[in-house]
């Protein structure tokens, strides 16, 4: 059964200091397969983490289909 994942994707390009980092909600297995999804989505030198699972309202707000394994959003960064 998939669930709905919160996960943060780090990605340090060459050339440059510092690494950039995005919040995704993914749709995975379990907390690893959500860091795998996540960090394939992203592409290359990119590593991600699994904040948590989210509950059944976060993933009717973000309009993940569960049914849909692989699925990734990414969330808008704030820059103040």
């Amino acid at each position: 059964m998939n669930k709905g994942f919160g996960v943060t994707v780090t990605v340090t390009q060459p050339g440059k200091q510092a690494p950039t980092t995005a919040p995704l909600v993914v749709v995975a297995r379990d907390e690893h397969d959500a860091e795998l999804v996540a960090a394939t989505a992203v592409g290359q030198n990119a590593r991600a983490e699994t904040l948590r699972e989210l509950t059944d309202e976060e993933v009717r707000e973000h309009g993940l289909d569960l049914r849909a394994h692989g699925s990734a959003k990414v969330l808008p960064i704030l820059k103040l």
